[in-house]
Order: structure tokens, then C-alpha cells, then sequence
């Protein structure tokens, strides 16, 4: 009986496993993304899935130690080991870190306002440094601690004081205060050997040498199943006086983003703590985070008070656009400001979901007379360039050209006196070979936008090419 009763359980279990799985491809695979790693918590219960290849390029199965770059979810773990150095007195959150470092090769020595920064500024992106700024300086692009604006640039030169402070680079320090109490094995800010059969992104010359840098803001590499053990830790304070883990997951900064046109709506449940952004919905407050580095995406939310977490990595353009979807699969469906506030999924995500799916089934080429059918039977049916625009070029890069080039044109018919419509049109025809219409539709849109240096590129190549 008890046997019985066993096999019983493990072919649920094993049926439960592969409807995730399943569920998980369903999301990822119209939008071509070639894989997924993803760990959801709730309370004691943890759900490791991992879907499809490491990449376009490789036949190799993503699996729960396969190493991505964290990109910006690398900003967490180091604030998580400031607030431990804080904790022990190592650094005081409001004092100037020129005090600490000095002169910064970075900052403008003209302009007094960096002696200001403090790293509190940095942990809630008030500094008034870009994300990332030119060659030689980062130019303040506003007062420090005047308004909220998310900065790179800022991480890195906390980190520089806190190198400084220790004695030691930053991943010796990781090493120190994360990885190695938390038993985070497969996660290192600078390449480690054994990444050598882990990485998502190979193990060549030129790889391993772009992973030499250590970036507090974005050279963190992991897997999900190590910075969920992370989150954990966060959400139940574990390394932090408790007043500490308080302050973290506080309303720092109201989430402003500077010169961002963001929804007011949207701006209204999103704030920043000291490294980690928030969320406060019907459910409650989350805290959370994406990560960006080019084809290398990343995100996490987590629930302190529900024990509530997920995270997923994936080496796709279009790894954010899938995570509304993602989250309602694995959590409870309910309001994930975090995705509007980042910009990246589609405005319309319901409608455009629907949109593409009788494009699917009706005919590309019927664009026009499916979004005319759609207005008729929704009276607030629309379609914003951007969500059409970005169907595009998801149709361009899954190699679905023809289709890619319906879409820009539907797009154009929509907008005739776009710049970026004539622009994306003159890459689908670029892409398929129709030269002639690719050159007249990038004239265009240098004559709509005559600092397009993209497009008056394209024209230069496509005139010496006749």
C-alpha cells in the first residue's frame, strides 16, 4: 500500500513538473527565446524549471547549473554586502564617499557636486550620475539626491570606496560576505574555470576575457538555483541586524525616473529601497529587480512576508517581454507594476497577444483588416507603434522576414510620419534581399530624422553596394 501510495505521489509530481515545463515553452517560444532557468518559491516548496537550449547557436539543454550573466541583478548582492559592512561599522550609509576614496578619476574635478554622493544615494539611485556616462567623465545630469535616476555609474564608484575600505576587489569581498555564507557555489563577478562547461555563453578566448572585469553593477554571473538561496536570505534578513533588513525594503526614492515618461499609474506602486526596487500591490509589497546585459536577461521579485520568490535568466533580446506572463503562470495572477514600469513587454499585452494570434491564423499580409476587425468588436482596441514595432523585429530575429516586413508596413500605414516606422520597414526589406525599397525607406527616415545615424549609415552601405 504505502509503495502504491508512493509511485502514486511521484507520478503526480513528475506530471506537475512537465505541465511547468510545458507551460514555460508555451510563454518563451513564440518570441524565439531559445531557453529558460527559473526557481519559484513559495514558503517551503521550490519549483526548479528549465527549458529548451542554452542559446540559438547550441544544442547544449539549459539545466539548473547553467551559468548566465546576472546583469543588473548584480547590483542586489553587492548592496546586500554593503549593508553587512554597514552593519559592522566598515561604513556610514550618509557620509561623503570622497571622504573615504578621495579624488575619482570618473567625475569632472570642475564640478563641487560629486563631493555630495553618499552611499545611500547610490543604493537608491539618487546621485545624479547617468546610468553610464562618456569616455573620460559621468557627467552629473542632475543635482545628487534631488530626484531618482538609475545609475551604473554610481555602483561602480561605490564599489571603488568599498575596495578600498576592505583591502581587497570586489569578488573577494563577495566571496566573503555572500557567496561562501550562503553557499552560493556557482556564482563569481569575474570568470572561474569551471564556468568553462557552465556558461551560456561559451568559453572562447574572447569570452573568457569580457568576463575578467569585475563589475559591481553588472558582471555578477550565477544561475537561478544560487541567487534564489540569495533572495532567502534577503527576504528573511539572514547576515542583517534586523532594523537593517527594515531599511532595505523602506521607501527610499520615489522611483521618479528622471526624464522617463512612466505611467502615473505605474509610478504610484513602484519606489526603491537601498539596492533593490519595490513593488506594492493588492497582494502586498515585493521587492524586485531586471537585469539587462544586451541578449542577457534577467529579473526576480520576491515576497519578504509571504515567502514568496521568483527568478529566471535567459540569453534572449526578448527575455523580458515574457515576464507578466511568467509570473501569472507561477504565482498568483495579480497587478506586476515592475513590467510596465521597465518598459520592455508590450503597452497592450492582452491585445497584442490576441492580435498576433490571428495573424498567425488569418495571414500577415491581412495585418490592416485583423486590427480593423479587433476596433470593431473592442471599442478600446489600439495598437501603439512600439507593441507593433516590437512584434517586428521578434518576427525578424526568429527569421520569419516576410512576415517581419507585413508588420512594418502595417506599422507605417498606421503611422505614416514615423521616422522609426520608415526605419524598421528599410530592415525587413534590408532583410530580404529587396535593396532598392530598403534604401528609399531609410531616405525617409533620415529626412524625418536627420540625426539617425543608423539609417544614414544603412544609406551610405546600400549607395556603395549598387
Amino acid at each position: 500500500m504505502k509503495k502504491a501510495l508512493y509511485l502514486l505521489l511521484l507520478l503526480l509530481t513528475c506530471n506537475f513538473v512537465f505541465a511547468q515545463e510545458q507551460q514555460l515553452k508555451d510563454i518563451i517560444t513564440p518570441y524565439g527565446i531559445p531557453g529558460m532557468q527559473l526557481v519559484c518559491i513559495k514558503g517551503n516548496k521550490v519549483q526548479n524549471v528549465n527549458v529548451g537550449v542554452i542559446s540559438k547557436d547550441s544544442d547544449k539543454p539549459v539545466t539548473s547549473n547553467t551559468v548566465f550573466e546576472a546583469a543588473s541583478l548584480s547590483k542586489c548582492v553587492f548592496a546586500y554586502a554593503v549593508m553587512r559592512l554597514y552593519d559592522r561599522g566598515i561604513i556610514d550609509l550618509d557620509k561623503p564617499l570622497v571622504d573615504y576614496y578621495g579624488s575619482y578619476d570618473r567625475f569632472d574635478p570642475n564640478d563641487p557636486r560629486y563631493a555630495k554622493i553618499t552611499a545611500r544615494m547610490v543604493l537608491r539611485h539618487t546621485t545624479g550620475l547617468p546610468n553610464w556616462g562618456g569616455k573620460k567623465y559621468a557627467k552629473l545630469i542632475f543635482t545628487p539626491d534631488s530626484t531618482f535616476s538609475y545609475s551604473g555609474e554610481g555602483f561602480q564608484y561605490l564599489q571603488r570606496v568599498v575596495e578600498k575600505l576592505m583591502k581587497k576587489p570586489l569578488n573577494d569581498i563577495a566571496q566573503q560576505e555572500v557567496f561562501t555564507p550562503l553557499g552560493m557555489t556557482n556564482s563569481s563577478y569575474t570568470w572561474m574555470e569551471k564556468f568553462a562547461t557552465l556558461a551560456a555563453f561559451g568559453n572562447g578566448p574572447d569570452v573568457v576575457s569580457s568576463h575578467q572585469n569585475q563589475m559591481a553593477a553588472a558582471s555578477l554571473l550565477t544561475c537561478a538555483h544560487d541567487y534564489a538561496i540569495f533572495l532567502q536570505a534577503l527576504i528573511n534578513g539572514k547576515g542583517l541586524k534586523p532594523e537593517t533588513a527594515k531599511m532595505m525594503f523602506a521607501t527610499q526614492s520615489n522611483a521618479d525616473w528622471f526624464k522617463h515618461n512612466i505611467d502615473t499609474d505605474v509610478k504610484k506602486h513602484i519606489s526603491w529601497g537601498l539596492g533593490v526596487g519595490l513593488q506594492e500591490n493588492e497582494t502586498g509589497k515585493w521587492i524586485w529587480h531586471w537585469g539587462d546585459n544586451g541578449d542577457f536577461k534577467a529579473f526576480y521579485i520576491a515576497n519578504p512576508a509571504k515567502k514568496e520568490i521568483l527568478v529566471y535568466f535567459t540569453y534572449s533580446t526578448w527575455g523580458l517581454h515574457v515576464a507578466t506572463d511568467i509570473l501569472n503562470t507561477f504565482l498568483p495572477k495579480q497587478s506586476w507594476w515592475p513590467c510596465l514600469w521597465t518598459g520592455y513587454q508590450f503597452h497592450e499585452l492582452e491585445r497584442m497577444k490576441a492580435f498576433w494570434a490571428q495573424l498567425e491564423k488569418q495571414g500577415y499580409e491581412r495585418a490592416g483588416a485583423i486590427a480593423g476587425q479587433m476596433k470593431q468588436a473592442d471599442s478600446g482596441f489600439k495598437l501603439p507603434e512600439d507593441d507593433v514595432n516590437d512584434l517586428g523585429f521578434i518576427l525578424l530575429r526568429n527569421n520569419k522576414k516576410a512576415q517581419a516586413v507585413e508588420i512594418f508596413k502595417y506599422n507605417l500605414d498606421a503611422h505614416p510620419g514615423s521616422a522609426n516606422a520608415y526605419d524598421s520597414l528599410a530592415e525587413g526589406y534590408e532583410a530580404v534581399g529587396e535593396k532598392e525599397l530598403a534604401l528609399k525607406n531609410f531616405k525617409k527616415a533620415y529626412e524625418l530624422n536627420p540625426k539617425n545615424d543608423y539609417a544614414a549609415e544603412h544609406i551610405k552601405e546600400l549607395e556603395e553596394g549598387k
